[in-house]
């Protein structure tokens, strides 16, 4: 399907000099995204590191996004076992990866994540002062929670199709609304720091694979490096599509006013801090869930699976 509200392409060189996986992790490029909700200007009074990670998890909507991370378990589940697994997926494969994705239990990592990035220059830094404040969050959305839930509603069965047929349908009748949408996703282009976590995120799992014991021959960082960036090109085309279709979903029946509105409000410095700390939390979440799946595949392809 041809590109409707395409942002702009993720630049190869972030990625040629790529020479093991180790390099892969030093590539994430955080987001200029915005928070969860608007964050209001008002300068927060100190706060203990306890207090600052509770109004980061909210003012991040850390909830919400362990939510989202555990309904597109499955289609990590799916995408791994194609890869890995000699029979490919299967019901009783996809259970074990999404209590390893149980949402509580991601919501507890994305917890423990906050407090472990919360240093003393972290909680005082005045970019993140309007977030962690008792009045740092405020009503008027930036669009997190509805692209979250875009996100959550684009995993059910059927969801996504749907979704492209509603795009291919304001594509061909040239719907005003998809300029908007172009121009909400340049603001933050955030197809390149989510190329950058899926590569991230398929190295833990194979590291996890391998640590494991589940590869047959010696494999190297290099090996997994050199075959993710076979898979390059693909994974950029289906994260651009996907991320596209997610932004149609959560923002085109708001209409032109309201996407401009949220475009404005994600260029604000305060909630662009706040975002690409979110991101990184979430990078590293989703990391440790992936090397966690990568010991149990290896543990089910040697059948000791738990």
């Amino acid at each position: 399907m041809k590109s409707g509200i395409a942002c702009k392409d993720s630049p190869m060189r972030h990625f040629r000099a790529v020479a093991t996986a180790l390099c892969l992790l030093a590539v994430l490029a955080l987001p200029q995204g915005a928070g969860a909700e608007r964050v209001t200007s008002q300068a927060p009074p100190a706060l203990g590191a306890e207090t600052a990670a509770e109004a980061l998890f909210r003012a991040g909507l850390a909830e919400q996004r362990a939510q989202a991370v555990g309904a597109e378990a499955e289609l990590f589940a799916d995408r791994m076992a194609r890869l890995y697994l000699t029979h490919g997926s299967s019901p009783d494969w996809r259970a074990e990866v999404a209590r390893i994705h149980d949402p509580a239990r991601v919501s507890a990592l994305f917890l423990g994540a906050i407090e472990a990035q919360l240093t003393p220059a972290l909680i005082d830094d005045p970019a993140l002062g309007p977030a962690l404040g008792a009045t740092g969050v405020s009503t008027e959305t930036e669009g997190r929670g509805l692209e979250l839930a875009a996100r959550i509603e684009l995993t059910r069965p059927g969801a996504l199709s749907a979704a492209a047929l509603r795009l291919g349908r304001d594509q061909k009748r040239g719907a005003v609304s998809l300029a908007a949408l172009r121009a909400l996703l340049n603001v933050t282009d955030p197809v390149p720091q989510m190329v950058a976590a899926r590569l991230n995120r398929e190295v833990a799992f194979a590291r996890g694979f391998a640590a494991a014991d589940g590869f047959e021959f010696p494999v190297t960082p290099d090996d997994i490096a050199a075959d993710l960036m076979l898979q390059l090109r693909e994974i950029r085309t289906e994260t651009r599509m996907r991320t596209e279709l997610t932004y149609h979903a959560a923002f085109a029946p708001l209409g032109v006013a309201a996407i401009d509105r949220i475009a404005a409000a994600r260029r604000d410095p305060a909630a662009q801090r706040l975002d690409a700390l979110m991101a990184r939390i979430e990078s590293e979440v989703l990391e440790q869930l992936a090397a966690e799946t990568g010991r149990a595949a290896a543990r089910r392809l040697k059948g000791t699976a738990l």
